[in-house]
């Protein structure tokens, strides 16, 4: 593999752009998930092994975010740390029930941006929650909930999907009530 640049890196739009995550949809991690790429490089089509579904995750507003870092180890290899931040508000047999999924289970996430970028992190390897903790709060204003990291170690930089259409696509819209 080259390691040459192959074209010039220019600024394609002059737009406004915001901070933040609006969107953020889990998939269980699986080594035959399918992955369809346009010419260009993005994920045109998600498609996931034994017919499973995608989960959207409903975190209190302002507390998500991504990153996608690179890393190298002391042997100079290096590789992608991508990680995903969330709180969620409630305190429920809902939560509680999916708790052990959360803590123990390996995802895909795809994070959706406040600009609508839609960005695949741990695609090949899966992410691993490294937090996964309640807090209370000590005063009325305090923030509280329960606040989750998800990190993994990936051979590639997120990839762009096409659009969140390709994720909503597959999402599981049951709603669970207690």
């Amino acid at each position: 593999m080259s390691c040459k640049l192959t074209s010039n890196i220019t600024k394609k739009t002059c737009a406004y752009t915001v901070a933040g995550i609006r969107s953020i949809y889990l998939i269980n991690h699986d080594s035959a998930n399918d992955y369809d790429f346009s010419a260009d490089g993005e994920i045109e089509s998600i498609s996931l092994a034994d017919s499973a579904k995608a989960y959207k995750v409903d975190f209190v507003d302002n507390t998500a975010s991504f990153s996608d870092e690179l890393a190298q180890n002391g042997n100079g290899g290096k590789y992608r740390t991508h990680t995903v931040n969330f709180t969620l508000s409630e305190y429920d047999y809902t939560i509680l029930n999916q708790g052990d999924a959360l803590s123990l289970g390996k995802f895909t996430a795809v994070v959706v941006d406040k600009s609508g970028r839609s960005v695949v992190l741990g695609r090949i390897n899966g992410l691993n929650s490294t937090a996964f903790n309640y807090a209370s709060g000590a005063a009325e204003a305090d923030a509280n909930g329960w606040t989750v990291t998800m990190a993994g170690t990936e051979m590639e930089i997120g990839r762009l999907l096409k659009h969140e259409s390709v994720i909503t696509a597959i999402v599981d819209n049951t709603v669970v009530t207690p």
